[in-house]
């Protein structure tokens, strides 16, 4: 009985370690990349605006991007071109080609039915039907896109997106289930890949051999890119 109880919390902590690793980000009002390729929202051309122009911006991926497509936002190849650029300049690492990544998106998404809806189970174990996987990555964050205030005179009826302690724990609680989940089911390592900078988490997926998409507008922009680096 007492092995198993530390086998409990052994398991208990290490997703809990996981957890940890996870950036949250509080203050996104502008960095939104789908929302831009995608035409989607009501703030979608001040946030384009804003990476344009804002020297907060300069060498992001979708800066060197947007000032360069001729106003084609949804030029994928041509996107591609500086999203390999950045990896390259930056020296980012890129998956294994054994590793399935799969993305969440987390953070203001809370308040949707669909967060962490999906049955990513059954699509894992599809994948590894045909494939050799040695590991399962995370990309995610906590991101709350917050409305700034140069652009709160274009808010309708939109949430605020903004961060909460309430919110903050409801997403700590269903990734605590989804990793349970997937310890239980699978006996691969399980690890975090999170930061502050999103094109660094972009470029992860999108050079990933093995993806898995989530929910969700950023989610799907990442899977049209990983499918076109792979062609």
């Amino acid at each position: 009985m007492f092995i198993f109880f530390l086998c409990g919390l052994y398991l208990y902590m290490d997703i809990k370690s996981l957890i940890s690793q996870v950036q949250i980000l509080k203050g996104n009002s502008d960095y939104r990349c789908a929302d831009i390729v995608y035409h989607k929202g009501e703030r979608w051309e001040h946030s384009k605006n804003q990476i344009l122009n804002n020297p907060k911006y300069e060498n992001t991926i979708f800066n060197n991007f947007l000032k360069n497509n001729n106003g084609n936002d949804k030029n994928f190849n041509f996107l591609l071109k500086f999203i390999k650029e950045y990896c390259f300049n930056n020296n980012l690492p890129i998956p294994d080609d054994d590793e399935l990544v799969i993305h969440l998106r987390m953070g203001d998404v809370v308040v949707h039915k669909w967060f962490l809806s999906k049955n990513y189970i059954n699509l894992i174990k599809e994948i590894k039907k045909n494939n050799t996987i040695s590991k399962i990555t995370i990309v995610t964050s906590f991101a709350y896109q917050t409305w700034s205030q140069e652009s709160m005179y274009l808010r309708k009826k939109s949430e605020l997106w903004n961060y909460t302690h309430e919110k903050q724990k409801k997403n700590e609680k269903g990734l605590f289930k989804f990793l349970s989940n997937i310890q239980n089911q699978f006996n691969l390592p399980i690890t975090i890949y999170s930061n502050k900078i999103i094109d660094v988490d972009l470029c992860y997926c999108v050079f990933s051999k093995h993806f898995i998409k989530d929910t969700g507008g950023f989610s799907d922009l990442l899977e049209k890119l990983n499918q076109q680096m792979r062609k």
